[in-house]
């Protein structure tokens, strides 16, 4: 399936105010409305294909990597990954309406830029008809009962990321190292092998994790964000919550925040039953459906 979008993808860098490059990719035809697409820490957006192919069906589609992540080149700078990448998101957003032209837009964001794209709308408001964002790991007030837990969750993850392998011979044997984790469980063997190809690049003789684990580490650090919570309130575009399932699922943390920002900010929210946090990779239909329904609803109200 993934083929299909390939051979119809317009490509272009937008050059960012620091002048770093993000890749952007239109998959599919030009449409009325459009679906624009991203992914979380450490992953890539081709891994996520199969979401964007059904959304492609009734939407232009337009995906990007955010910085330092699948198809952009490396540029490490000094400062927080955070805040640079909320200065980022709407250089991004502006530069595919120039490219593309400006149209009705939808949003479906994946963990990292889901959350970007939540900071970066309470300081620079876009647009957006509607906004289907998969867990986004906001850092919650400590009134909450959950920072505590939230952070402590993040350090370990960054922890283990600083400690992860970097370097393989082919990105079957990345693959392979996936399919060993209990996170990974529920996504497809195609679909793996998809997500090592693009979270790797190649180096010489063997191939290198496109985000280094030093950044994808920083990015874990999400302490930064505390005072960021307060600002959700000003957002006052359509959003939809998009949950795992609590049972089974590998940080049910995620869970809990996302319930907390539905309830505090008013937000739409549902559990797509049977997932995890990766649930775009593991039922990607499902999930365009719940996105596709959410555009629906806002365009009749548009």
């Amino acid at each position: 399936m993934s083929q299909v979008i390939l051979n119809e993808t317009e490509t272009f860098s937008a050059t960012m105010d620091d002048g770093a490059g993000i890749t952007v990719r239109r998959w599919g035809k030009a449409r009325a409305e459009r679906f624009i697409i991203s992914h979380g820490n450490g992953l890539a957006v081709d891994a996520f294909k199969d979401f964007g192919l059904d959304l492609s069906r009734d939407f232009e589609v337009v995906a990007f990597d955010m910085r330092n992540h699948g198809s952009n080149a490396t540029r490490i700078g000094n400062e927080d990954n955070w805040a640079r990448f909320i200065k980022d998101f709407p250089q991004i957003l502006a530069a595919i309406d120039s490219e593309f032209g400006v149209k009705p837009t939808h949003g479906a964001f994946h963990s990292l830029s889901s959350l970007t794209c939540l900071y970066s709308q309470a300081e620079i408001r876009y647009p957006w008809r509607s906004l289907t964002l998969f867990e986004p790991p906001a850092t919650p007030p400590a009134d909450s009962g959950l920072q505590e837990v939230m952070l402590s969750y993040h350090v370990e993850l960054a922890n283990r990321t600083r400690a992860r392998r970097q370097i393989f011979d082919n990105p079957e044997q990345l693959a392979a190292s996936m399919r060993r984790s209990p996170a990974f469980a529920r996504i497809s063997d195609d679909t793996i092998l998809r997500l090592a190809r693009a979270t790797l690049r190649a180096d010489g003789a063997t191939w290198r994790l496109a985000c280094p684990a030093e950044f994808e580490a920083a990015t874990y650090e999400i302490a930064s964000n505390i005072d960021r919570w307060p600002g959700l309130a000003r957002i006052d575009v359509p959003v939809r919550i998009v949950l795992g399932e609590r049972e089974d699922h590998s940080s049910p943390i995620l869970v809990e925040i996302g319930e907390l920002l539905a309830k505090t900010f008013g937000f739409d929210s549902q559990v797509l039953p049977g997932t995890t946090h990766f649930m775009q990779l593991e039922k990607p239909a499902h999930c365009a459906e719940l996105a596709r329904n959410f555009a629906s609803l806002n365009r009749k109200e548009a």
